[in-house]
């Protein structure tokens, strides 16, 4: 659902501290691997070393001796190759946090985008009188959709500006009049079916209703004239549309 996304784009904070939090936690882990393998191997040279150097004068020296030295020298090596291997490692997945924690920015900024290139209130304004002229002049109808969303995170307003824009049809208009709020001009709606409308468009935003102010008008079943039209946007609005 796109309220998925939503919600996972407000998580980002707490993704990087659980990112954090895991790396620390591989850090730890990789130390006491590397610990132990170090008292693991020391004790093995310890073990060694009495019966390598502490010999009876009748003993092969230099067979005991290489192989003791060889096995010191192998367990630096593993121990090297093991720190190396683990930046390697850590250094990938930081990269790979660091393109995906940039690819969740750009898709934000995107989002965005797309909610601020809208038709601004003037825009509004001015459609909402064009369609107005239309109606009145062919004895049509004409609805007013106004969605606000006070508690939308901003980053999220991008998205359910992409989902309005999907379930308007050819002619409808979709405008940002506030920070927080969009308006939709349906010319040849009636009151029922805008209110169809209106309802369809909240289960597609996938927030609960009660986070969701919803305001609609019909010409002519509720308003007689674009004066009576634009104060009853204006007064019932939750914020001062249409304003001279």
């Amino acid at each position: 659902m796109p309220m998925l996304e939503n919600e996972r784009w407000t998580q980002s904070g707490n993704q990087e501290a659980a990112w954090e939090r895991l790396e620390r936690l591989d850090w730890h882990l990789w130390v006491l691997a590397v610990f132990l393998i170090l008292v693991l191997g020391s004790s093995l040279l310890s073990f060694m070393f009495p019966s390598v150097f502490w010999f009876r004068e009748d003993m092969a020296v230099a067979t005991p001796q290489r192989a003791f030295f060889g096995f010191c020298i192998l367990l630096s090596l593993v121990l090297v190759y093991l720190l190396q291997r683990q930046a390697t490692v850590r250094r990938l997945r930081r990269q790979l946090f660091e393109a995906q924690t940039l690819a969740a920015s750009a898709t934000r900024e995107a989002s965005l985008q797309s909610f601020h290139t809208l038709p601004t209130l003037n825009q509004f304004r001015d459609a909402l009188a064009m369609e107005y002229r239309r109606a009145s002049s062919s004895g049509s109808k004409l609805a007013v959709v106004l969605f606000t969303i006070p508690k939308a995170p901003s980053e999220s307003l991008g998205q359910m500006a992409r989902i309005l824009r999907s379930v308007l049809r050819q002619g409808e208009i979709l405008c940002r009049i506030s920070d927080r709020g969009f308006g939709i001009i349906l010319p040849g709606m009636e009151l029922k079916t805008a209110a169809s409308f209106a309802t369809q468009t909240e289960e597609l935003l996938g927030m609960p209703r009660e986070d969701v102010e919803v305001l609609i008008t019909t010409y002519p079943e509720e308003v007689n004239s674009l004066a009576e039209l634009e104060h009853r946007l204006q007064r019932q609005g939750s914020i001062p549309l249409l304003q001279t």
